[in-house]
């Protein structure tokens, strides 16, 4: 997964800042409106009505949070990697754009996007499943496949294009789908192409060399 984006939280001290996009120290403050006491399951008291403010140290804009909930501003998705093919990045970057107000229609549009990605990686059969695990015997980690399980989009309770698990459409969930499709185009495009690029860049007679070899 990348390490250029941390998402934004409200118990955090740092992350990628929606305003600028750089990983900043955050000042926080605490103010109560309108306080309503309430009793947690345990017999504990809380105070809902807690605005939470962070202020990046970078650009010096806010970031706020009505109690656990974040309001303010849009939440800018992690941004898709170069090499994605043009119809999976325009479905990416729609789910990036709603996946704060709407992660349900998000984790939709990006079910929709891995079933697209695996086929532009040549893999054509109807079941999610199967094409990521034609793309774990090509090189792409198991650990990726795992993950997927995790989220729902393969295994027996595939989320086929379409279709919506509602019990597991969260932001969380988004946000594991948009970097897991980076990490699918990384390793699946990406590196083979960064590998294409530095073998076409040795001398002839090497390249002829190796040919041989192989032969």
């Amino acid at each position: 997964m990348s390490d250029k984006y941390i998402q934004p939280s409200r118990t955090a001290n740092s992350y990628t800042c929606p305003h600028c996009n750089a990983i900043s120290q955050m000042e926080s403050q605490s103010h109560y409106f309108k306080s309503d006491l309430y009793t947690y399951k345990g017999g504990d008291l809380g105070i809902r009505n807690k605005l939470t403010i962070h202020r990046c140290q970078c650009c010096g804009r806010k970031i706020i949070w009505n109690d656990d909930t974040y309001i303010y501003p849009d939440i800018v998705a992690e941004e898709p990697n170069t090499d994605m093919p043009e119809e999976v990045k325009q479905l990416y970057n729609e789910a990036g754009l709603i996946y704060n107000k709407s992660p349900r229609a998000a984790c939709a549009l990006l079910r929709l996007a891995i079933d697209r990605l695996c086929n532009e990686l040549g893999e054509t059969d109807r079941d999610i499943n199967k094409n990521i695990g034609e793309l774990v015997k090509k090189g792409l980690p198991a650990t990726v496949q795992q993950a997927l399980d995790v989220v729902r989009v393969v295994g027996n309770k595939a989320v086929h294009p379409g279709q919506i698990a509602f019990d597991v459409d969260d932001v969380g969930t988004a946000t594991m789908l948009m970097r897991l499709l980076n990490i699918i185009v990384s390793r699946m495009i990406s590196e083979p192409k960064e590998i294409a690029g530095l073998y076409d860049q040795l001398p002839e007679s090497v390249k002829q060399s190796i040919t041989k070899r192989d032969e």
